[in-house]
């Protein structure tokens, strides 16, 4: 009886291990046992496992197949490949993408500042205020409202009030209020305007229905405030001002002196003077007539009466 080659095969493995040592052989086995129960080595470094993580998530596609209608028949169909969409891949469009519409958005003619639209002004220019803030042929993106803001009130004091407004696609807004002026003030041949509140700013056309004054010398100074503009007087001078004009003589011309303050040359040919506000001002009128009724029992014609100090008044014949 002949044996096939596969016994004969088996029949050899079985008599080189019945050949092998008892020891040696139980040491293989608890040798296999060691290694399969040992852990298996990983690479430490980041990239290497970075790497693997990415090829081990990367699925093979199957291929399919379609079967045709005779029996063993089959059409293999094409496989596309498994495209996988990264966070990087993403976020690197969405820079492209910003970049071009920042491109189109200052190269675009739309948005091109033709002008300042200004609004609530009544006397100031919209010309001026063009001129001044240098928007037109810019970009509305290069507008900066605060610098502009600051530039308006420097150059324009006359503004009380001013806001800057920008709009898309290329608008500039520029809301102001302007300075009331409350009366017209003459020195050195300099005239200006100055509103309630002591602020002196250039006139804007003729004041004349305004109560004039004419300084025979400068006021004390005052602070500027945070623009640079020029408080010429306190609102109390002002005010005193303002009070006289309604008491003064018919076509006395207003004037001041920083030692005795506000008065008027009077008609008759003299100064009066009644202080630097208008307080106690009914006193001192009471007082002023008292002392041009004596004067005029005595026929004599002062150059000068002052009530600047309540308690202290006095005239003179020359002045």
């Amino acid at each position: 009886m002949s044996l096939t080659r596969a016994e004969i095969v088996r029949a050899r493995r079985m008599q080189r291990r019945d050949s092998q040592p008892l020891l040696e052989r139980a040491s293989l086995n608890v040798g296999l046992r060691k290694a399969a129960s040992e852990p298996q080595m990983v690479a430490r470094n980041p990239e290497v496992e970075r790497r693997h993580a990415a090829q081990s998530a990367v699925r093979p596609r199957r291929a399919h197949y379609l079967k045709l209608a005779e029996d063993g028949a089959q059409l293999r169909l094409p496989v596309l490949p498994a495209l996988s969409v990264g966070a990087r891949l993403v976020s690197g469009l969405l820079a492209a993408a910003c970049i071009a519409l920042l491109y189109l958005m200052a190269s675009s003619s739309a948005f091109i500042v033709s002008e300042a639209n200004l609004q609530g002004a009544q006397r100031l220019d919209a010309a001026a205020v063009n001129r001044a803030l240098g928007v037109a042929g810019a970009s509305v993106f290069a507008v900066q409202p605060d610098q502009l803001l600051a530039l308006l009130h420097q150059q324009f004091p006359e503004l009380e009030r001013v806001s800057i407004s920008v709009g898309f696609p290329a608008g500039v807004t520029v809301r102001v209020l302007e300075r009331q002026p409350a009366l017209a003030w003459e020195q050195a041949g300099l005239l200006v305007w100055v509103d309630a509140a002591g602020v002196a700013f250039t006139p804007q056309e003729d004041g004349e229905s305004l109560v004039h004054v004419t300084a025979l010398d400068a006021p004390p100074m005052m602070k500027t405030d945070e623009y640079g503009r020029h408080q010429l007087l306190r609102r109390e001078m002002v005010s005193a001002i303002q009070i006289l004009s309604q008491i003064a003589p018919q076509g006395a011309a207003l004037i001041y002196d920083p030692a005795l303050g506000f008065g008027w040359n009077d008609p008759g040919g003299w100064k009066a003077f009644f202080g630097q506000d208008g307080s106690d001002i009914v006193q001192r009128m009471a007082i002023y007539r008292s002392i041009l009724a004596e004067l005029a029992e005595r026929r004599l014609t002062p150059t000068l009466v002052s009530v600047a100090e309540l308690h202290a008044p006095y005239y003179r014949m020359d002045y």
